[in-house]
This record gives C-alpha cells, structure tokens and sequence, in this order.
C-alpha cells in the first residue's frame, strides 16, 4: 500500500474507529474490541463512499489481520495448559472438538454455506471472534459470513455472562465448577472474566485456566483448517506461511522466560491488529448481503448456544471438575 494523502486519510478513520472500540471496552469489558470495531466498519462501509479507499481496504483486512494472527501466539500458554490437569484437558479437548465438528454437521441441516458454518462452528469452538478472525485468514471466505459469524458469536457470548452464573446458583454448583464451565462455554476472554468475576474470585482462577486451555487448541485447528482448504499436497505447500509463523510465535514465547511486560505487548498488539482487520472487513459488507443471509444463521446460533452450553456443563460435571 502506498503512503499517499488518500490512503493516510482512509486508515486514519480505521484507527480512530479502533481507538474508539477499545475506549467502549475499558467502559464495558464484555464488549470485544474485536465485535466493536467490526460493527463499526460495516456502520462505516455503508454510510461513506470508500471507492478510493479499497487499497487501504485490502491492507486491514488481508495483510494487519494476518499479522495479528501471528500475534496471536503471544496468547497461547502452555503453562496454563498443563495447569488444568489431565482431567481437565480431557474435559477441555472433548468439548472443543465435539462442539466444532457437531455445529459443522448441525450447519448443513440448517442450509447454512460451509464457510458461514466453519466460522461460527470455530468461534464457539475456541474463542469467539479471535478465533473467527484466524479462521477466515486461513480460508477463502465472504466478508459477510465473516461479520455475520463474529456478530452470532458475541451475541451468544454476552447472554452466557448473565445467564450462565444464574443457572449455575440455581443448581447450587460449587464455585471451581462454575468457573470451569463459564471457561469452556463463553467464547471470547473478556466474556468469561466478566461472567466468572460475577461469581467470586476462586470461579474466575478456574474459568481463566480452562478457557485458555481452550485457545492452546487453536493451533491444531488452524493447521486443520489450512492443510484442509489447500487441497492435497504436502504440508508445507498447503499452509500458508503465517500459520506457520503463528506456530512459531507461540512455541518461541513458551520456551524462552520473556518479560511479563513484553508478552502483555504481544497480547495487546495481537489483539489491535485483528481488530483492525475486522473493521477493513467490515467495510467491504453491505446491508443487503447480511440481510440475504436471512434468519438461518441467526436461529442456528441461538441453538448451538443452549446446546453447547449444555453439553459443556454435562462434561465439567462428568469429568468431576
């Protein structure tokens, strides 16, 4: 992308558009910058002419957004992943894996496109829209279903942060297996702080070790889902470069001891970088390609919701955590 007047004038709106979803996050943590920025892009996209603006686009979305998904290996611990005990990775690996390949199949019975089904599928799976971001990175995809996914997604997640602690009291369950349950049913990170912190501090340590337990997962999903989209063909060749690049972030910042300071800088710019390129996706949909969709989606979304949700308590109770 060239630095001329116009392309310098275009992103400096898409940065300001960021600062102000991660203003809106200090305000309401359950809010992902993420989400925010998204709707904000497509508010955007809809209500100003952007026809000189495709190069700066094209950047956001292809080119930050990649590079935020390397990012992303700043998030993966291995320590944590180790922390929740094999019960808990048996616990953790059953439900992501089952969630993921059984909203694939349930997708199909709602007449849902393969890629729309993926992205939502894989945002339950793992961790809400992050997870949608590194999906569509790795696979051809509509702009659309990229937004309408994270949209989905969220939803669910922000109902999980009021709903989940009311039905866990009214089942008396202890605070760890609260806590455990919000980690492996809320999708994005802020969620599950906001939900377990409603609880008491013991179901947020448990909720926080699950849930990262659940985007150490990420890794094999992306490297699924890349080798998968590529056809046949040898690893290397059908998997682009900055999964592999992702990869080696995450096993770089478990294997040496960096700073605390350093891998919290990694975290934040992981996540200004792949909100940066859901706002440059954003502003590619139109209204009338998300009304098109229709009520499919949505319907398929609130029905993953109450049975993910319910799937994953069955386990946390079965496992005993």
């Amino acid at each position: 992308m060239k630095l001329t007047a116009t392309n310098i004038r275009y992103s400096s709106i898409i940065l300001s558009g960021v600062v102000l979803a991660y203003l809106v996050n200090q305000i309401e943590g359950a809010i992902s910058p993420l989400f925010f920025s998204m709707v904000l892009g497509i508010i955007l996209g809809n209500t100003m002419d952007w026809s000189k603006g495709k190069a700066v686009i094209t950047f956001a979305s292809k080119r930050v957004l990649r590079l935020g998904v390397v990012f992303l290996g700043f998030q993966i611990s291995i320590e944590k992943f180790i922390e929740v005990g094999p019960r808990g990775l048996l616990a953790v690996a059953l439900i992501v894996v089952t969630v993921f390949l059984s909203l694939r199949i349930l997708s199909r019975k709602f007449g849902i496109s393969d890629s729309l089904g993926t992205l939502i599928a894989g945002g339950f799976a793992i961790c809400g829209a992050t997870a949608i971001a590194a999906i569509s990175s790795t696979r051809k995809n509509e702009d659309r279903d990229v937004s309408y996914a994270v949209a989905i997604v969220t939803l669910c997640g922000t109902l999980s942060v009021f709903v989940i602690p009311l039905i866990a009291t009214f089942l008396s369950l202890s605070d760890p297996t609260i806590g455990a349950w919000i980690g492996a049913a809320v999708h994005d990170v802020g969620q599950v702080i906001a939900a377990a912190s409603m609880v008491s501090d013991e179901a947020l340590d448990s909720a926080v070790i699950v849930k990262l337990t659940r985007v150490v997962l990420l890794i094999p999903l992306i490297l699924f889902l890349a080798r998968g989209s590529a056809g046949s063909g040898s690893m290397r060749k059908a998997t682009p470069t900055f999964v592999f690049a992702f990869v080696a972030c995450a096993l770089i910042v478990n294997a040496l001891s960096l700073p605390e300071s350093f891998v919290d800088l990694g975290k934040e710019s992981s996540k200004v970088l792949l909100s940066i390129g859901l706002f440059g996706m954003g502003l590619s949909v139109k209204w009338s390609q998300i009304r098109a969709l229709g009520a499919k989606p949505l319907l398929f979304g609130i029905t993953a919701w109450v049975v993910c949700g319910a799937f994953a308590l069955a386990v946390i109770r079965g496992v005993g955590l």
